[in-house]
C-alpha cells in the first residue's frame, strides 16, 4: 500500500503457519440487522488477515455472515487443518463463539478471542474454550503471538494478550497503539466473497456499496458507548492513503457508494477539508455516507460535502432531553442538534437518527420531549434502542446489574429494572412510527393536520396512555372542563357559528 518502511519489521517471521479467521454472525439469526440490510464485512477481520499474511502466514478467513450455521466453518477445519484459529468477537454473538472455540480445540487448534466483545470481558471467552483474548488492536497482537507459538514460547508477558494459566486469567501489559495506519496493508478482500455483499446491495438500492475506515478511536466520552479496542485514542489515516483505498475499490470491484465507518468523522476540520478537495478533483462521482456529531457538522462544509458525494448522515441524536444528554456526557446539545438537522435538510442531504430509551434518570416528561423533537424534523430514517449497559461503560457502573441478554425474536429489551414497564417504551416507539408515516402527508399537503395530529398524540399521551401504562388512575375532569382537548370538543359540539362579515 505504500512504499515507507513499516514500523513493525521487528515482529517475528511466522511463515507457513496456518491460521483461520472466523467472523461468526449469522444475518438470518439477527432479524434487527436483516431488516436494515446494513452488512458490511468485519473491516477488523479482513485488516487482520492482510497484516499476518504479509508477515508470511498462511491465511483464510470464514465468514459466516450469509451462512445457515457453523458448516463452512466445519469444513475449513477439516480442510486446511489451521494451527490458530482467531475469532472476532461481539456481545450478541458469544454462544457462537464458544461453539466455533470448542469445535476448534477439539480440531488440536490454539484458539484466540479478539474485538469488542472479548475485550471488554475476557474472562467470559477463557471460561469457555478460548486459549487466549487479544484485548486491544489486534494486528501486532496476533502477529506476535503467532511468532511465540511457532517457536514454542511461553506467553507471559505479551502485551495485549490474556490467557489462561494454571485456572487463572494472566494479563500482559497494555498494548501501544499503532503509530502509523498507513503502514497497514489493504484489508484481505480476496479472502471473502465480497461480491456477495455488493450483489445484495446492488439488488436492493442499485449501488454497490462497500465500507471504508478512515481512523481509528473516538476521543468522546459517551457514558453508554464501549471503547475496549482503541480507548479514548484518535489516529487518522493520510488522504492519500484512503483515496488510494476508494480508488482500489473501485477499479477491483466497480464500488460506487463507502460507507465510511469511522466512530465519528469529521474529528480534524483540515483533513476533512484535503479529503474532500481530493474526491472533487477526481470526478468520480463516489457517493458516501457518514456517521458524525451534531457539533461538527459545520454549515460552510454542507454544500461541498453534498458536492463531493455525501448522501446520509448518521447522527446520534439520543434524546430531545437536554437533561439526558447531560447525563449520557454526549458533549452536544439541542440547539446544535437542531441546527444541524435544519442544515441537512436545507441542502438535501439525508438524515438517520439513533434514539435511546430508558437511560437511568429518564422521566415521562423526557420521553415526550424525545417525541417533540422527532416530530419536528422528522428524519428520514432512524433507529430507536433501549440503554445497554455493555462491560466496562460508565453505564454499567451506573445500573445495579449489568448482566442481560437481548430478547428472543429481535425485540430488544432493557438490561435491568428501568423506571416505567416495557410497555411505556413501546408506546413511545410507536408514537414515533406514527408520526414518520404521517409526515411526508402533512408536510406537503395540510401542514395544519400535522399539527392537529401532533396536539391530539400529544394529549392522548399524557392523559390517557401514560396513566394506562404505568398503572396511574385516570382522573375525572375539573369541574367545567371537558375530559377531551379543545380542539376535540368543539368538534364534538357542532360546526362553529358562522362569522358575519
Amino acid at each position: 500500500m505504500v512504499s515507507s518502511p513499516s514500523p513493525f519489521a521487528a515482529v517475528r517471521s511466522v511463515a507457513g503457519l496456518r491460521v483461520l479467521l472466523v467472523d461468526p454472525y449469522l444475518r438470518r439469526e439477527d432479524p434487527m440487522e436483516r431488516k436494515g440490510e446494513e452488512q458490511y464485512p468485519s473491516l477488523g477481520l479482513l485488516s487482520l488477515a492482510a497484516y499476518a499474511r504479509q508477515k508470511g502466514a498462511d491465511v483464510r478467513v470464514v465468514d459466516l455472515t450469509f451462512a445457515r450455521g457453523l458448516e463452512p466453518f466445519d469444513r475449513a477445519l477439516r480442510s486446511f487443518s489451521p494451527e490458530v484459529v482467531g475469532v472476532h468477537t461481539k456481545t450478541l454473538t458469544l454462544p457462537r463463539s464458544l461453539a466455533i472455540a470448542r469445535r476448534a480445540r477439539a480440531g488440536g487448534a490454539f484458539v484466540l478471542a479478539g474485538g469488542p466483545d472479548s475485550s471488554s470481558r475476557p474472562e467470559a471467552y477463557l471460561a469457555g474454550d478460548f486459549d487466549a483474548v487479544a484485548t486491544g488492536e489486534g494486528e501486532t497482537a496476533l502477529v506476535e503471538l503467532l511468532g511465540a507459538r511457532a517457536q514454542g514460547e511461553s506467553l507471559f508477558g505479551l502485551p495485549g494478550i490474556a490467557f489462561r494459566h494454571q485456572g487463572k486469567v494472566v494479563r500482559g501489559p497494555p498494548r501501544p497503539f499503532l503509530p502509523d495506519l498507513d503502514a497497514l496493508p489493504l484489508p484481505a478482500w480476496d479472502l471473502i466473497d465480497l461480491e456477495e455483499y455488493l450483489s445484495r446491495w446492488e439488488r436492493s438500492t442499485g449501488s454497490r456499496r462497500m465500507a471504508v475506515v478512515t481512523s481509528r478511536g473516538c476521543p468522546f466520552d459517551c457514558s453508554w458507548c464501549s471503547k475496549p479496542t482503541f480507548g479514548r485514542s484518535f489516529r487518522q489515516r493520510s488522504v492519500r492513503s484512503v483515496v488510494e483505498e476508494l480508488g482500489a475499490l473501485r477499479e477491483l470491484y466497480g464500488v460506487n457508494y463507502v460507507r465510511i465507518c469511522d466512530d465519528v468523522f469529521g474529528i480534524q476540520r483540515r483533513w476533512t477539508e484535503e479529503f474532500l478537495d481530493a474526491l472533487l478533483d477526481r470526478h468520480w462521482g463516489l457517493q458516501f455516507e457518514c456517521l458524525s456529531r451534531a457539533d461538527l457538522l459545520r454549515p460552510e462544509w454542507l454544500p461541498r460535502l453534498k458536492a463531493a458525494g455525501l448522501r446520509r448522515v448518521f447522527l446520534g441524536v439520543e434524546s430531545g432531553s437536554q437533561a439526558m444528554l447531560d447525563l449520557m456526557n454526549r458533549g452536544t446539545t439541542l440547539g446544535q442538534v437542531e441546527r444541524a438537522s435544519a442544515a441537512l435538510r436545507t441542502h438535501g442531504i439525508g438524515q438517520y437518527w439513533f434514539l435511546m430509551l430508558g437511560y437511568p434518570g429518564e422521566t415521562l416528561e423526557d420521553l415526550d420531549a424525545t417525541v417533540r423533537l422527532f416530530r419536528r424534523f422528522a428524519p428520514e430514517e432512524y433507529s430507536v434502542s433501549v440503554a445497554v449497559p455493555l462491560p466496562g461503560t460508565r453505564l454499567e457502573r451506573i445500573v445495579d446489574d449489568g448482566s442481560g441478554s437481548v430478547a428472543s425474536q429481535g425485540r430488544p429489551s432493557l438490561l435491568y429494572e428501568g423506571v416505567f414497564p416495557p410497555p411505556v417504551y413501546r408506546w413511545t416507539r410507536a408514537r414515533m412510527r406514527f408520526w414518520r408515516r404521517l409526515d411526508p402527508i402533512t408536510r406537503k399537503y395540510v401542514p395544519v393536520v400535522g399539527e392537529t395530529m401532533g396536539s391530539a398524540t400529544d394529549w392522548w399521551s399524557q392523559e390517557i396512555a401514560r396513566k394506562v401504562l404505568t398503572g396511574g388512575p385516570l382522573q375525572a375532569p375539573a369541574p367545567g372542563r371537558s375530559l377531551w382537548p379543545s380542539w376535540i370538543s368543539s368538534l364534538l359540539s357542532g360546526p362553529p357559528p358562522r362569522r358575519s362579515r
